[in-house]
């Protein structure tokens, strides 16, 4: 098999480093507006408190961001991240199943979904707008179904902890290691050239059915890691938790310089776009703002990041 051409990891990163530098720029300057605006912002517990409530909504993002860059989208995320979470307490409640197993079915809930949306896209060459919107909906009947339509409780002992207290570090791992699989191996290698050109990439050799699959199954399993965290943290698993953040995860990504296009972000820069937006979020919240304002200025901020490369593609 050839290899396909490949700008160096660290090149890349130059590249992605001038796409966040606007999302840095202005969480900065919010922060430092927010700061003299209200003494509440700059508490330790205000800030623990946003950082927390991100944790679910940044992981979602991370794996939209791999589905994006390589030329696709994924609008199951919301509904497969509450199907992971009812699944995940059913097994403890209804089997007692341990902690550990609970985890490990709800990581096993959102890869299969991943799987399903990957292979259908690719062998069945539909869209994959068309082929997540379906699983968003057979994900949240699923949901309803398996939890009876009511929020489920009776998790196993110390399934709790892992949202209160270990969310932000499992939220940094996830950052880490997606952001050394895009930059640093073959996977993540293909992920950019087949977003950038995917005839290209197929006539080099690279398999198409595989590698677009696998990228859906890690934003599967993405999301079936963020409805764990959501359930542990609120020690039960709502049927419609999650509902709405597909469009969430797609504007972190979108805001931190992620194309549309495909071919081009970065895992920093969607980290950005999701505090960004949590920022201005729990800044209106303090400043006493109302939450349709809210949503006037995130979509705004949509509009413009999706301007802004287009904007750059055809200066480039």
């Amino acid at each position: 098999m050839m290899d396909t051409p490949a700008v160096s990891p660290w090149r890349r990163w130059g590249t992605s480093y001038r796409q966040v530098l606007a999302p840095l720029s202005f969480l900065v300057l919010l922060g430092l507006f927010l700061s003299t605006q209200t003494p509440a912002f700059l508490t330790w517990g205000n800030l623990r408190t946003v950082a927390i409530q991100t944790v679910a909504v940044a992981i979602l993002a991370i794996g939209e961001t791999v589905v994006i860059i390589s030329g696709g989208i994924d609008l199951s995320v919301g509904a497969v991240l509450a199907l992971s979470g009812v699944t995940a307490v059913y097994a403890m409640r209804e089997i007692g199943a341990p902690a550990w197993a609970g985890v490990a079915v709800g990581l096993a809930t959102g890869a299969l979904c991943g799987l399903f949306n990957g292979l259908v896209t690719t062998r069945l060459r539909m869209p994959a707008f068309v082929v997540t919107l379906g699983m968003l909906g057979m994900a949240s009947g699923a949901a309803l179904l398996i939890s009876g339509g009511v929020s489920l409780t009776g998790i196993a002992p110390g399934f709790e902890r892992l949202g209160k207290e270990w969310s932000l570090w499992v939220l940094l791992g996830v950052a880490v290691f997606f952001h050394l699989l895009l930059s640093f191996t073959k996977l993540g290698r293909y992920c950019y050239a087949i977003g950038g050109n995917a005839e290209a990439a197929r006539l080099s050799g690279v398999s198409l059915v595989r590698y677009q699959s696998t990228y859906f199954v890690l934003c599967g399993l993405c999301a079936g890691l963020a409805g764990v965290l959501q359930a542990s943290r609120a020690t039960v698993a709502q049927p419609t938790a999650g509902k709405g953040w597909e469009l969430d995860a797609i504007a972190a990504a979108v805001i931190g310089g992620t194309s549309l296009m495909g071919g081009q972000g970065s895992v920093v820069g969607t980290l950005l776009g999701a505090f960004l937006m949590a920022i201005i979020r729990n800044g209106c919240n303090l400043l006493n703002v109302e939450v349709e304002w809210q949503q006037v200025l995130i979509g705004a901020m949509v509009i413009v990041a999706v301007f802004y490369d287009r904007w750059q593609r055809g200066k480039g």
